[in-house]
């Protein structure tokens, strides 16, 4: 299978074009923040090494610099009177047209008297920008940008497996995914992957279903969210879609252990700006298996496919249709020689299969000269389930059970964005999304989230900014609702440092665990739980020593309220403390709830980073942090209170250009470290009637701590307009076994401890032309 996947890529690269140069070309537009008006004479400069080649807009605000040397690259845009901007990392290749949209934003000076002011970075405090190129130069990061936002600062994994993430101390179940800013359903392959109860979630998977190919640029939101975000106790995954190549036709092509990946980009007609970008991949894991790889004796498959179009009318505005699709299955069979039984697991037949879909569209219509109007709309649905067939030692059936989890979300989100004078922006807008849901336990549940939002922003001076904002949350199931006030002050010192003090409220709909609707027909039960609510402070610091290295510092606390909570007038629920909802993740929670709980999530982050420049990067990070909940009136460690993680992260490249060719090697490597994550002890009593466990106090225990090497070693060739790339990933290069749970194992008598993945090698071959 291996020797079809290379000459499949052998085929696209010999129809890659003959007669280009060994250069690359940057196209983009350079456009105001607040309308997206197009800046005619903007000087735009591609940073290289230690020289500038520059240009500028013409009266549509676009750009083109032809002739570029590949490489990655830091690119800055400014005009008089505005601020500028500066883009750290963008990536040059001789089989690829790049292209970057550079916002301006209004210097609040008065406009006749403003000169070009200092430079304003693209990411935002509180946000984590994540690219498309990140994910292939970073190490063991399977081209998914949630295993990038994996490595920040405090964000981490739950499993080698999956991209399940706990951010800030909370649950996976707490993070939204957002496509083209409007919620959608867990958008990834194999969503059993890397839990305990290999049950369905709705939290994360193996692998995102939109490939690399498909995203530009997408943030990772933590902390206090903007106004216009919600409905997360987490973070919120911030994806959106990179138009195709609206001046010619380009192919990318992907094959390695893990599978193919195909793209195809192109206008739709010459000298038209619209443009399309489709992807298609399909993926087995069995070349891993065959290579003596331990991935747990399951046959694992998964495909899908998207489609992005791209219509711009106008000066200003777009029209934007997608669409995506996937499957996935892991498939686990039991030994037919039942002397080879070794554990529970062992006598089952195990299917899981899952189907995942969205569609949507997006209109960005320009409303006078100064205002926007942005409109998107996703359908997206998921349907997983899990079967299991238990057989006794002479192979007949002894039961067969069935887990189905769905979920279906329609997204409207509507906003206008608008400026009065050149100090005060303003948005208003808001967002329904009817979420229909059948659980584990095949209940089904559907209501609507409605939230209307303001919020207003004014540069008081060119160096103090003050945000003010507010949401309103209405649960239409029960009724339940939330107020969301939003407030920020941001001071920029000099030389460009900032400091942020944020304050807010936000919340969340409850999660499928506790969504048990009826015990019987009279009696309700959690059909009351509502929004959980959280109130938010974080205290930013952000210290760029220059262009290209910064120091950034952020302080948080963060309290959740209205939190389930077992109700202890029930005896049967004594003992159940540690099924707060705060604790839940991937099994259901088994208990009558009521909304009393509370939790506080501290923390301290520390990030210091040096983007890509002069052949080479690094980034350490750095947490500190405590995760509790209210147990009896004593605050206790929640199940995800490591106390602490960090990331050590850095690589190189060294160049060989000859005339027609370039040549670059690649290295870069990634040390993790993390306390572990905790789980609730118990021992075992042997007694007449069997086996009883005897569990202790909730989440007292806690896993060893996590330490994890990986490495990635890379060759690139830019040559005659394609751009090609061998790669080799090496997941866990030292093979650390990282304990993922403990349980008592009735086959073999005896407490078990299950280990995350070993070493994972991925060899992959990329060229685009």
């Amino acid at each position: 299978m291996f020797r079809s996947l290379l000459i499949v890529c052998s085929l696209f690269a010999l129809t890659a074009s003959l007669h280009a140069q060994t250069t690359g070309t940057l196209t983009g537009r350079v456009l105001t923040e607040e309308a997206g008006t197009p800046l005619a004479g903007a000087t735009v400069e591609v940073l290289i090494t230690d020289s500038a080649r520059s240009t500028a807009t013409d009266a549509n605000g676009r750009f083109t610099m032809e002739g570029l040397p590949t490489g990655i690259f830091a690119v800055r845009a400014s005009l008089q009177g505005h601020s500028t901007v500066l883009v750290p990392e963008v990536w040059v290749r001789a089989g690829k047209e790049e292209q970057v949209e550079l916002r301006l934003e209004a210097d609040a000076k008065d406009l006749k008297e403003a000169e070009v002011s200092t430079v304003r970075r693209t990411e935002s405090l509180g946000a984590h920008t994540i690219t498309v190129e990140q994910s292939l130069r970073y190490p063991a990061m399977f081209f998914d940008p949630a295993r990038v936002a994996g490595s920040m600062a405090g964000v981490g994994g739950m499993n080698d497996q999956a991209n399940h993430l706990t951010i800030r101390g909370n649950s996976p179940n707490a993070n939204a995914w957002l496509l083209e800013g409007a919620e959608m359903v867990n958008p990834n392959h194999l969503s059993n992957a890397g839990t305990q109860t290999d049950l369905p979630t709705l939290s994360g998977g193996g692998v995102n279903i939109l490939s690399a190919q498909m995203l530009g640029t997408s943030r990772l939101l933590t902390g206090n969210l903007p106004t216009d975000r919600g409905n997360a106790l987490g973070g919120i995954m911030d994806m959106n879609l990179r138009p195709g190549n609206n001046a010619e036709q380009e192919w990318t092509a992907q094959a390695g252990l893990i599978g193919l990946d195909v793209a195809t980009e192109g206008p739709f007609a010459k000298g038209k700006r619209g443009s399309y970008l489709a992807n298609y991949r399909y993926s087995t894991l069995g070349l891993l298996s065959a290579a003596g790889v331990d991935l747990g004796d399951e046959v694992i498959t998964f495909q899908d496919l998207s489609l992005h179009v791209t219509l711009p009318f106008g000066q200003r505005g777009e029209v934007r249709v997608f669409g995506l699709g996937g499957t996935s299955s892991n498939v686990f069979k039991a030994e037919i020689d039942t002397t080879l039984w070794e554990y529970d697991k062992d006598n089952s037949d195990i299917t899981y299969t899952a189907k995942t879909g969205a569609a949507g569209a997006s209109l960005k219509l320009p409303i006078g000269e100064r205002g926007t109007l942005r409109t998107t709309v996703v359908l997206s649905a998921t349907e997983q389930e899990r079967e299991q067939i238990n057989y006794s030692t002479d192979l007949t059936e002894l039961y067969r059970s069935t887990n189905t989890l769905a979920e279906q979300k329609l997204s409207l989100v509507a906003a206008y964005d608008g400026a009065v004078g050149g100090r005060f922006r303003y948005t208003i807008g808001g967002s329904a999304m009817e979420r229909r849901l059948t659980n584990v336990l095949k209940e089904d549940v559907t209501g609507w989230l409605l939230r209307p939002y303001a919020n207003g922003r004014w540069s008081a001076t060119d160096r103090l900014q003050i945000s003010l904002g507010m949401g309103y949350a209405q649960y239409t199931f029960n009724n339940s609702s939330a107020a969301e006030p939003r407030a920020s002050v941001q001071w920029r010192m000099r030389k460009d440092r900032r400091l942020a003090l944020t304050y807010g409220w936000r919340s969340m709909l409850p999660w499928q665990q506790v969504m048990k609707v009826r015990f019987n027909e009279s009696t309700s039960w959690n059909e009351d739980i509502g929004l959980t609510r959280s109130e938010d402070i974080v205290l930013s610091y952000d210290h760029p020593f220059n262009e290209r290295v910064s120091v950034h510092l952020e302080g948080y606390q963060q309290r959740l309220s209205d939190l389930g909570a077992p109700d202890p007038r029930l005896s049967w629920a004594n003992g159940g403390e540690g099924g707060m909802l705060v604790n839940a993740w991937d099994a259901p929670v088994l208990f009558d709830l009521i909304p009393t709980g509370n939790a506080t999530n501290t923390g301290l982050e520390l990030t210091l980073a040096h983007t890509f420049a002069k052949g080479y990067f690094y980034q350490v990070n750095g947490t500190v942090y405590n995760s509790a909940y209210e147990l009896s009136g004593i605050d206790t460690p929640t199940r995800w209170s490591g106390n602490y993680r960090a990331n050590v992260m850095g690589g190189a490249e060294w160049a060989k250009v000859k005339e027609d060719r370039v040549r670059t090697w690649g290295v870069s490597g990634r040390l993790a470290v993390a306390g572990g994550l905790r789980y609730t002890p118990f021992e075992v009593e042997h007694r007449t009637a069997g086996v009883f466990l005897n569990y202790g106090a909730p989440w007292s225990a806690q896993l060893n701590d996590f330490f994890r090497m990986d490495l990635r070693v890379y060759l690139k060739r830019d040559r005659k307009g394609r751009t090609g790339m061998w790669a080799l990933d090496l997941q866990n290069v030292t093979n650390t076994q990282n304990e993922a749970y403990v349980y008592y194992d009735q086959r073999k008598g005896e407490v078990v401890t299950k280990y995350q993945l070993g070493l994972i090698p991925n060899l992959s071959y990329r060229i685009e032309f």
